[in-house]
């Protein structure tokens, strides 16, 4: 099991971990074209001046900078089980603008019970409402804390999570969030997520939603999870060099518009 003093944090790494995480989305069910990539030398928007009153240190905003983000008209794309992620160059310019303000980003990226404890190094990937997901990235130890993670994933991950006891290395405003929510290396953490994918315990049912089999599905009472699943291993996946994304997916919407309707996508 992964110790801190074994887990270092990398911009570039972590970089590369969310671009690659952003990719498999890509090639299983999100388009190409949701993703922007920043322009060379970083968002423009994304400044410590712009970011001033979120309280973050310069290492945060220089990994905001840099990230590849969900396009602002695609942001109600989901990219784990009803989650979406923050779209942190649209916030920026939000903040700059008053439509919004730190406060209200704060707690909608970090959750309620984590933003007004957070610290200036740690950032929320996520930004949604009340039920979003909370994944908090942390540029000091290299983690990231899955707030509120579903104990099938916590008790039995795919990829080993930190054991360190926040009680023995986090300030003491810090370590009851932090025991609360487990933590990954950064890497780990979204090879994790992947393996939710690969193995159907996150399936998606349109280019834009997720659903999971651990939430209001997770009994499968009417069949529905296992239709699902099905359809996506009669296309092959997970083998990426077989998996035909957009006949499934239409075969998905069929199946949906068929059986159960209210859950078909109607755009």
């Amino acid at each position: 099991m992964p110790e801190l003093s074994e887990i270092t944090y990398s911009r570039d790494e972590a970089i590369a971990a969310i671009r690659e995480y952003y990719k498999f989305l890509c090639q299983m069910y999100l388009n190409e074209s949701d993703i922007a990539d920043p322009p060379a030398g970083g968002w423009p928007s994304i400044t410590m001046d712009y970011l001033r009153d979120l309280v973050k240190s310069e290492e945060v905003v220089s990994l905001l900078r840099h990230l590849p983000y969900i396009r602002l008209e695609r942001l109600d794309a989901e990219a784990a089980p009803f989650c979406k992620f923050a779209n942190w160059n649209a916030n920026a310019i939000d903040l700059s603008t008053n439509r919004a303000t730190a406060e209200h980003l704060k707690l909608t990226s970090e959750g309620d019970e984590f933003y007004e404890e957070s610290s200036a190094h740690v950032v929320g990937l996520t930004n949604g409402g009340r039920d979003n997901p909370v994944f908090v990235l942390d540029t000091e130890l290299g983690v990231i804390h899955w707030a509120e993670c579903p104990d099938e994933v916590r008790y039995n991950p795919s990829r080993e999570d930190v054991q360190d006891d926040p009680y023995d290395y986090a300030p003491e405003n810090e370590a009851e969030w932090r025991a609360d929510a487990p933590a990954w290396a950064i890497k780990d953490f979204f090879e994790l997520l992947k393996d939710q994918f690969r193995e159907l315990q996150f399936i998606p049912i349109s280019s834009r939603r997720v659903i999971d089999v651990y939430t209001r599905f997770g009994l499968d009472s009417d069949g529905m999870i296992s239709m699902l699943q099905n359809i996506y291993r009669e296309h092959g996946w997970p083998n990426l060099q077989r998996y035909q994304k957009q006949e499934c997916l239409e075969a998905v919407q069929m199946a949906l518009e068929e059986r159960y309707p209210e859950h078909a996508d109607s755009r």
